[in-house]
């Protein structure tokens, strides 16, 4: 099934099949993974572009060595081999039916390009990407020199996210660039 997505955003990727019955194992790619279980559909693919809708027909959560693994099914996927050519696709939600942000939240793919300044004003560099450890979420931060850094997420490092003006500021600690 197809159509035109708009406003979509990734909510994870599937890792494996899980049984024979066409269930997939997904990673979420959100701090709440419960917010599958009040999703009607998802759309699938590489990107938000190529992806496609499906229907939910369940979902489940499962405790790993991870966190929390979301097993998914499909209308559409029913076997294994279904589930398996699904490996590795994004999972994406129309933002409409996720919940609302509260003030001062983001989702993580909009920081991606942003600029990065330091609090005196200086110019870091870019948000390649966002990565969501146990701990915290860790900005890697391409350099001007062409260098990556990672930058913890935590408030001693990240001051300020203007989403509007495209600006990540950080505190700069010696060593770090």
């Amino acid at each position: 099934m197809s159509t035109e997505p708009t406003n979509l955003r990734e909510i994870g990727r599937i890792v494996a099949a899980h049984g024979v019955m066409g269930e997939m194992k997904v990673a979420p790619e959100t701090d709440d993974p419960d917010r599958f279980l009040h999703l009607e559909v998802v759309f699938v693919g590489q990107d938000e572009i190529s992806s496609s809708i499906f229907e939910i027909r369940s979902v489940r959560m499962q405790p790993s060595k991870h966190g929390i693994t979301v097993i998914l099914a499909l209308e559409g996927i029913s076997d294994r081999d279904s589930a398996n050519e699904q490996r590795q696709m994004r999972i994406f939600a129309r933002e409409t039916d996720l919940p609302s942000l509260n003030p001062g939240e983001h989702y993580l793919s909009d920081l991606i390009g942003l600029t990065v300044k330091s609090v005196d004003g200086e110019v870091i560099g870019r948000v390649l990407d966002v990565f969501e450890f146990p701990a915290q979420h860790v900005l890697s931060v391409e350099l001007s020199d062409g260098r990556e850094i990672m930058i913890p997420a935590i408030p001693e490092f990240l001051r300020n996210i203007d989403t509007d003006r495209q600006v990540v500021t950080v505190s700069v600690i010696e060593g770090m660039c």
